[in-house]
């Protein structure tokens, strides 16, 4: 995924006017919203307002039928369990898996922070790559960044160690929607220095990178962009949503012949997930 290839498009529909303070909290806040610290959660009291109808799979399965490509969305619900709807043969992670490199370079002590933002809040390539040859590329690289996947909910996806794409050699892996929920679970509340700078900076991503998911805010949000071998164009996010006095974890994947049709379906689930997050399930740290 080549950074900014977005840009045009999601200046267009980026909030203007985010105060540096929210910025170095954590996320920009829309009017009327508070700005998120860097973690998730308040333990304030519940609201005592009537709760809303929640969100189930039938819910997310018309999502699916509503959008012009092939979508899965996954939603995480309580305990161990996760609502999910659709399926993406092909779930490639593409730069959904900056976020575990950064995080295992910081835990490894090999990261430079700047990369760090930069893979993160612009997902610069450049900046990713030199975060993974810091681990020792390769093997040892990818061994490493499983390691923390498998430590921390997703015991399931094996990362490629190999130069598959010239641009993202580890972004090839194969990253399940559901196993990506898993790993956010832990990623939304843990107290790891690592993590939670990487989280922070998931709350501070640029307006070029602004679109689906990222648009809502606060947010903490990573995406994936890019062109399949088979020819189909995949976009993913993978989201956690602060709201009320806990947090959502959403993940999704849509594929499609033509990048237009594919951000059509993206801005659909970034407005749905919006327009029902105060029925999504409420998770609390």
């Amino acid at each position: 995924m080549v950074a900014g290839r977005r840009t045009m498009r999601a200046l267009a529909a980026a909030l203007v006017g985010c105060l540096s303070s929210a910025i170095l909290l954590g996320g920009c806040a829309g009017a009327g919203s508070p700005a998120t610290a860097s973690s998730p959660a308040d333990p304030s009291s519940p609201s005592s307002s009537p709760s809303p109808t929640p969100v189930d799979a039938a819910d997310l399965t018309a999502l699916t039928r509503e959008v012009p490509t092939s979508m899965q969305i996954v939603v995480s619900a309580q305990g161990s369990n996760l609502i999910t709807a659709g399926s993406i043969r092909t779930p490639t992670a593409w730069s959904t898996l900056k976020v575990p490199i950064a995080i295992a370079a910081l835990s490894r002590g090999t990261a430079d922070t700047d990369d760090v933002k930069e893979a993160i809040t612009v997902s610069d390539n450049d900046a990713a790559i030199r975060l993974w040859n810091s681990l020792g590329a390769g093997e040892r690289a990818a061994d490493t960044v499983q390691a923390v996947l498998s430590a921390h909910g997703d015991k399931d996806t094996t990362v490629l160690p190999d130069r598959v794409d010239p641009d993202e050699p580890f972004g090839m892996t194969r990253w399940q929607a559901d196993d990506q929920a898993r790993f956010m679970e832990w990623l939304a509340c843990t107290d790891d220095s690592s993590a939670r700078t990487v989280r922070s900076y998931m709350g501070q991503i640029d307006s070029s990178q602004q679109f689906g998911l990222s648009s809502i805010h606060p947010s903490m949000v990573k995406a994936g962009w890019g062109d399949e071998d088979s020819g189909q164009y995949t976009v993913r996010q993978m989201a956690v949503l602060p709201h009320d006095d806990g947090y959502s974890v959403v993940t999704f994947i849509a594929q499609g012949d033509s990048e237009s049709s594919v951000d059509r379906t993206v801005d659909a689930v970034g407005t749905w997930i919006s327009a029902h997050s105060s029925q999504l399930p409420l998770r609390h740290c």
